[in-house]
């Protein structure tokens, strides 16, 4: 799925859009620049390969045309952002930050503040608006090097949860497809299951089970819409051989089922 800023708003080079519990479930990618600041609430980020944990006041800014998607781990009504998206052409900067890297800083929210507060204003200026973002970019690039100089300590840390969390999402991520179990989980981690559920449950407030079953159903989304595959054919390509259980957690996930999802998602003629 490719993106156009015309589907935001054709009159304007700078569009700024205010979300609430914003799901992007497939992955897409677009030919604009967008800076995504979480007002409220918490969620995963995903890019490509790569998985993050995004919250209120975070920003992160995606400058190229690497798929991602956002999946809240709260409440819908909870997850709230701010996209600010703009033409890259009107941005002649290189040595932007990678759309997988996290910034928080204590002067955020009052940039955001004055970024929405010029758009809205009557005689809105491209121009001001432009410098403003550039501002809000030196911020995110300053503060990645002072991350780079809190890493060079030259001293090996011990893995965190989040690191043995990291490595069970890839490792769900690169075999979703199999007849995998939450013990096959552990065991590529390093970790007991009962200790696994208990800091995936704490980190990303769902448990390992949850989160196989959610990614097998984006990945069956991506199927329905971009190809003509049977649905029974789906099920066991996301690694579910049971088609009724399939249709259920579809359905539970979703509200409709996989064939009304294809009806109304399909991107084959």
């Amino acid at each position: 799925m490719v993106f156009d800023i015309k589907m935001f708003d054709v009159d304007r080079n700078i569009v700024i859009v205010e979300s609430v519990g914003y799901e992007s479930v497939l992955k897409h990618r677009h030919n604009f620049i967008e800076i995504v600041y979480v007002n409220s609430g918490e969620a995963l980020h995903y890019v490509g390969e790569k998985v993050c944990k995004i919250k209120a006041g975070d920003v992160f800014i995606i400058a190229d045309n690497s798929e991602h998607s956002i999946n809240p781990t709260c409440k819908d009504k909870d997850f709230k952002i701010t996209n600010i998206i703009f033409r890259h052409e009107l941005l002649n900067q290189r040595g932007l930050p990678e759309p997988w890297e996290i910034f928080s800083f204590d002067a955020l929210p009052n940039i955001i503040s004055e970024i929405k507060s010029e758009y809205n204003y009557v005689d809105s200026s491209d121009y001001v608006l432009l410098l403003l973002i550039k501002n809000l970019i030196n911020y995110c690039l300053i503060e990645k090097e002072r991350i780079k100089r809190g890493k060079n300590t030259g001293k090996k840390s011990k893995k965190s949860a989040d690191d043995y969390i990291d490595s069970a999402v890839r490792f769900i991520q690169n075999n979703y497809n199999k007849n995998i179990k939450i013990s096959d989980v552990a065991a590529a981690v390093g970790l007991y299951p009962s200790y696994l559920q208990k800091i995936f449950a704490k980190y990303r407030a769902t448990s390992v089970h949850l989160y196989l079953v959610h990614y097998r159903m984006e990945k069956a989304c991506q199927l329905l819409s971009e190809t003509n595959l049977p649905i029974d054919e789906i099920s066991h390509a996301v690694g579910v051989n049971d088609v009724k259980n399939f249709y259920l957690s579809f359905k539970r996930i979703f509200s409709v089922t996989p064939k009304q999802y294809r009806e109304s998602h399909s991107n084959m003629e």
